[in-house]
């Protein structure tokens, strides 16, 4: 591997470290703090990067899978709150 591919692969695991440490934290936040984050998913899915064309689809793509990921473990919680409550089917 060479020191460009060497460096890409880097930047790769420290992104997603940080996108994994970003969910934790949000998480966090709407558990136990009881934080509304749906407004910063809705800024978060209008964000471009004019400037940056080149860096716009992928950066698009990363906050909508992030948002994504965000939602669907609000939606496990939530499911799992209704089974412990017993409010289910």
């Amino acid at each position: 591997m060479n020191s460009t591919e060497t460096r890409v692969l880097k930047l790769e695991a420290q992104m997603n470290a940080l996108a994994q440490a970003w969910l934790y934290l949000a998480a966090s936040l709407e558990m136990e703090c009881g934080v509304d984050l749906a407004p910063m998913e809705q800024a978060l899915s209008r964000k471009h990067w004019p400037s940056a064309p080149e860096l716009d689809e992928a950066a698009r793509g990363t906050l909508k899978w992030l948002c994504g990921e965000l939602s669907a473990a609000r939606a496990v919680r939530a499911a799992r709150l209704r089974d412990r409550r017993g409010i289910g089917w």
